[in-house]
């Protein structure tokens, strides 16, 4: 089917975008969506017709699965598409068992497959048996990185598509999202296992001595704001997550500290060379980015104006991260920051003196983010050989397949040895990316709608 597309339009990079979309969607939908409605980002094919392909576990499958929320309740809001509803519903589910498994109220688990499936050592101490007699192993210890993509997956869900879903799914996606964010409240902002262990990755403290720790001050603040925005109708719960947002963002602002006040400024962890890499850099614009939606959103439901005060302090770690990411060809980042922006109120307020420099920069990686999406292959396998890091940046189709792009370092390339091996990787990055886009309407900005006019084109008919 790939190569059947690639000889129509003559190559994958006069693919257009929409029909890598689609493409990418039915390849996921067909080979990576497992009997418990979970994506895995690596299959392994079946070697005969009529056998389903082998889920490969990994460490972050949870992770990508609220990514792939996200992308998808995005190309809801685009489209209106009731099957895409029937999608996130399905995916809805399957983020429920990443939670039932644990036995840990609001505590997610890495990944999860079934008993007779293919599993990671780690796993096989962590059994589960659901209701339905269906046994699973799990891997624990949940990351902050985690619990921050699963937490932008539901906040995105409940903006734009939680009022269409059946009321079942509704209750089931905000118990398991309330539950998330009262886990972390009651258990001191770290995420913490059943035994009562703490994860030693969940560690999300958000303020020392009325600081807001950088990165955690991001992530916590995000996961407290989505709680908030879509209130419990259990008064307890309602209680606790909102005394902790007014603590977070009316005490503290944890993600701001006056740059002549203190030593330690939260907002500009995003360009901090000790950041650990894109991979973190990817984590911490994202968790800002969700925050000031989830803000915009809210006061255009309750028909009030956003406060300018915080979009101005929280879109400073933006800032901050967008400098150290200019020009690294991260998509997914440069259409967050063109797509928040693109509102004249929050430009004025984020920007403020800055405004020439942050249009300038926007535009530039506008356009980067586009041939991202144009460079992306069709072809997802792995080949035998090795990574070799340059010193260069590179662009995505001379490296190896990942799990999500814009966590990766982009100097890296593939150096193919070998024959292709059974092995596939899905494109939750490339739909995460190519949906907010999409959202934003930033493939209609003239730096980009006429010089890619043939790949952002909408095409009907693809038989």
């Amino acid at each position: 089917f790939a190569e059947r597309l690639e000889r129509r339009w003559n190559g994958y990079a006069n693919v257009p975008l929409d029909v890598k979309a689609r493409f990418f969607e039915w390849q996921l939908s067909r080979y990576h969506l497992s009997d418990h409605n979970q994506a895995f980002n690596r299959v392994r094919l079946a070697e005969a017709p009529h056998q389903r392909p082998v889920m490969l576990p990994g460490s972050d499958t949870s992770t990508w699965n609220g990514a792939l929320l996200a992308a998808l309740s995005y190309e809801y809001a685009v489209t209106g598409d009731r099957d895409v509803l029937d999608r996130i519903a399905r995916l809805l589910q399957g983020m429920h068992l990443f939670f039932e498994v644990t036995g840990q109220p609001g505590l997610m688990a890495r990944c999860v497959v079934r008993s007779d499936g293919e599993a990671l050592d780690e796993m096989r101490a962590n059994r589960y048996r659901a209701a339905d007699g269906h046994e699973y192993l799990y891997l624990g210890d949940p990351a902050k990185g985690t619990l921050n993509q699963i937490a932008i997956g539901y906040a995105v869900m409940m903006m734009h598509a939680y009022d269409d879903l059946p009321s079942q799914m509704q209750q089931l996606a905000r118990n398991d999202m309330h539950a998330m964010v009262v886990h972390l409240i009651n258990h001191e902002y770290r995420l913490t296992n059943r035994d009562g262990n703490a994860s030693p990755y969940g560690d999300v403290t958000p303020v020392v001595a009325s600081v807001g720790v950088p990165f955690n001050a991001q992530v916590a603040y995000l996961v407290v704001a989505v709680g908030y925005s879509f209130p419990s109708d259990q008064e307890n719960v309602e209680r606790r997550i909102r005394e902790q947002f007014v603590r977070l963002r009316g005490e503290h602002h944890i993600y701001y500290q006056e740059p002549l006040r203190g030593i330690v400024l939260p907002q500009r962890i995003g360009g901090s060379p000790f950041l650990k890499g894109m991979n973190d850099r990817n984590h911490v614009t994202n968790a800002a980015f969700t925050g000031l939606s989830l803000e915009l959103d809210h006061a255009r439901r309750n028909h009030v104006e956003p406060n300018g005060k915080f979009l101005y302090r929280l879109g400073r770690t933006m800032y901050w991260s967008m400098r150290a990411l200019d020009g690294q060809r991260n998509a997914l980042c440069n259409f967050m920051w063109a797509g928040i922006l693109s509102d004249q109120q929050v430009f004025e307020a984020i920007a403020k003196r800055e405004q020439q420099e942050v249009a300038q920069q926007v535009s530039r990686n506008l356009v980067d983010g586009v041939e991202q999406l144009r460079r992306f292959r069709l072809d997802r396998f792995i080949y035998d050989g090795h990574d070799v890091k340059t010193n260069q940046l590179q662009w995505n189709d001379r490296m190896r397949p990942d799990d999500y792009y814009w966590k990766a370092d982009p100097r890296y390339v593939r150096a193919t040895t070998g024959p292709r091996e059974n092995t596939v990787f899905c494109a939750i990055d490339y739909l995460a990316a190519y949906w907010l886009m999409r959202y934003y309407q930033l493939d209609t900005q003239p730096v980009v709608a006429r010089p890619y006019a043939n790949i952002l084109a909408r095409t009907a008919d693809l038989r």
